[in-house]
């Protein structure tokens, strides 16, 4: 199948998707994921703060 027969059909496939809210555990995980993310990325900002790297 060349490209140009895939897109228009996966144009549509997108267009007539059901649009679906987010469930309570996802919206925790989401959470849990940014936390701690921004959580590792201060720790890691303050390790460097006080053991700045020598050249």
């Amino acid at each position: 199948m060349s490209q140009s027969n895939i897109r228009p059909e996966l144009q549509e496939e997108l267009r007539s998707a059901i649009v679906e809210p987010l469930l309570p555990i996802e919206k925790k995980l989401i959470a849990w994921s940014l936390g701690i993310g921004l959580t590792l990325l201060v720790v890691l900002a303050a390790i460097n703060h006080m053991f700045p790297p020598t050249p």
